[in-house]
């Protein structure tokens, strides 16, 4: 008997088992979804997780029993192949020589655009703001402020979805088999404007502990995933939003 590691299809919390439990059914201890143990891989590379699949889905096919990734058939490489890549360095090399001929420079001190330009080549995009902030939440004086701006986690939703609060202050909302099965009226965000929904909670109700994980769930079951350049997001999965509580009431997070 050895024991492997497993990932969860819903919310990527990894589970440990024997691979005697392999092909039975155990339930997430995060989002309590139903999973089928995948296969103990045959590598004991502690790096290489697999996934589960939920019950009802086919499982994905195991890897290769060596280095855990797939490895494809070879096939013999063809003379027309061969052929064509000669003449692609042909036509390669002809190009670098006559390229003072083909591409010809703007004259200095104009303002006229290289033709390469004005053919249909577009310019390379400017850079996107990736600096990193805090997501989801802030501590406001005595309050809690949630805060879901959809276009923020690059999703798009209904005006009239039901957006809620879900973490370990509120036991998930009794999430299981990806779903909210308890939408507490208390975890319900409020649309505030187009893009923006906020839920303001007190200070005091989250002293018991200095560190949350939440997500926001739309619409009881669409679980939104943490952006890559949020500051306040765990290191491990399954990858939540954290709260941070300060020591004192009034003092922002750490």
């Amino acid at each position: 008997m050895s024991e492997f590691k497993y990932a969860c299809p819903v919310c990527g919390q990894h589970i440990k088992c024997d691979s005697s439990q392999s092909g039975s059914v155990m339930e997430c201890p995060t989002c309590f979804q139903k999973i089928t143990v995948p296969q103990a891989p045959a590598t004991d590379d502690s790096k290489f997780i697999i996934k589960g699949t939920k019950v009802g889905e086919r499982p994905l096919p195991a890897a290769s029993a060596n280095s855990g990734v797939a490895t494809a058939p070879a096939k013999d490489f063809p003379v027309a192949g061969i052929a064509f890549v000669i003449l692609l360095c042909a036509v390669v090399a002809a190009g670098f020589v006559f390229r003072g001929m083909i591409f010809k420079s703007a004259p200095t001190g104009t303002n006229a655009v290289n033709n390469t330009q004005a053919s249909g080549t577009l310019p390379n995009p400017a850079p996107s703001n990736s600096a990193a902030t805090v997501f989801g939440c802030r501590v406001d004086a005595d309050e809690v402020v949630f805060v879901f701006e959809p276009a923020a986690f690059g999703v798009q939703i209904a005006a009239d979805a039901q957006v809620y609060v879900a973490g370990d202050f509120n036991q998930w909302l009794g999430a299981s088999d990806g779903k909210i099965h308890n939408p507490a009226p208390a975890w319900q965000m409020q649309r505030v404007a187009d893009n923006r929904y906020e839920l303001h909670k007190k200070l005091a109700d989250f002293h018991q502990r200095p560190l949350w994980e939440f997500k926001f769930v739309v619409n009881l079951s669409q679980w939104i995933d943490v952006p890559n350049k949020a500051l306040n997001r765990t290191a491990s999965e399954p990858v939540n939003l954290t709260l941070t509580i300060p020591e004192k009431p009034g003092e922002p997070p750490n």
